[in-house]
C-alpha cells in the first residue's frame, strides 16, 4: 500500500515514459522491474521543474493512470498482494483507505503482532528481490510462462509450504486473485474502485487530487 499525503505533484510524459520502461506485463501481475525499497515496494524518481523532485512507489503512479488523481489521505492497496504489482484493475491494485488496509492486513495473516502469520519467509524487500531475479531468468518470455514464474517463486515464500497437517480438516480455500495463488487461508480480495483514465501521452498529469 502506499497513502498520499495530498501533496501537489504532476507527471510528465518523460516519467510515464519511465515508468513503463520499467513494467513487465504478466498474465496477472503487471510488475516493476526497478528499484525496490527496504519495504518491498518499487521507488521511482519524479523530477519536474514545478514541483521540484520526488520519490514515489511506482503502483502510486499506475493508480494514477488508471483510476485518475489520488485524493489526498487515501491509500493504494494491493489486492493481488504483489508488491510489485502496478496494475489498475479489478483484483490488483485499488484506491481505499488506511483502515481498510489495515482489515486487509489482518484478514489475511500479514498483520505486525505477535502472531504475524503468513508473512513471506524472504522478508518483504527479499520477496520483491526474489520475484524480479526468477523473472529476468525465464526464457519463455510469454504473459502465461511469466505468471506460472510469478505465482511459483511467491509460493516458495509461504512459510508453511512444507508443514503437514495432522488433522483431516475441512479444506480451506486458497485465496487466488487474478492467477497469482495467494497464501493457503488469505482473505478473499475486496471490490475495486474503477474509474475511466487517460492512458496516451500527455504533457503532465496530477497525481493527488485537491
Amino acid at each position: 500500500m502506499s497513502q498520499s499525503q495530498g501533496r501537489p505533484l504532476r507527471l510528465s510524459h518523460a516519467d510515464i515514459v519511465r515508468w513503463r520502461a520499467q513494467l513487465l506485463v504478466t498474465g496477472t501481475c503487471h510488475v516493476w522491474m526497478g528499484a525496490v525499497g527496504s519495504d518491498g515496494y518499487g521507488r521511482i524518481a519524479i523530477r519536474n521543474p514545478e514541483d521540484g523532485p520526488r520519490t514515489l512507489t511506482p503502483h502510486q503512479v499506475g493508480a494514477r493512470l488508471g483510476y485518475g488523481p489520488i485524493p489526498a489521505g487515501a491509500t493504494v492497496l494491493h489486492d493481488c498482494e504483489v508488491r510489485l504489482c502496478c496494475r489498475a484493475e479489478p483484483g490488483h491494485l485499488r484506491v481505499g483507505t488506511q483502515s481498510e488496509n489495515m482489515r486487509q492486513a489482518v484478514a489475511r495473516g500479514r498483520a505486525v503482532g505477535p502472531y504475524p502469520g503468513r508473512v513471506d519467509v524472504r522478508g518483504k524487500a527479499g520477496a520483491s528481490r526474489a520475484i524480479q531475479a526468477a523473472l529476468r531468468a525465464v526464457t519463455d518470455r510469454s504473459p502465461a510462462a511469466l505468471a506460472a514464474v510469478l505465482a511459483s517463486v511467491i509460493a516458495e515464500g509461504d512459510p508453511l509450504r512444507d508443514l503437514h497437517p495432522l488433522f483431516d480438516l475441512p479444506d480451506q480455500h486458497t485465496a487466488s486473485v487474478s492467477g497469482v495463488a495467494a497464501f493457503p487461508g488469505a482473505g478473499a480480495p475486496g471490490g475495486v474502485l474503477v474509474r475511466a483514465g487517460r492512458r496516451g501521452p500527455v504533457e503532465s498529469l496530477p497525481l493527488f487530487g485537491g
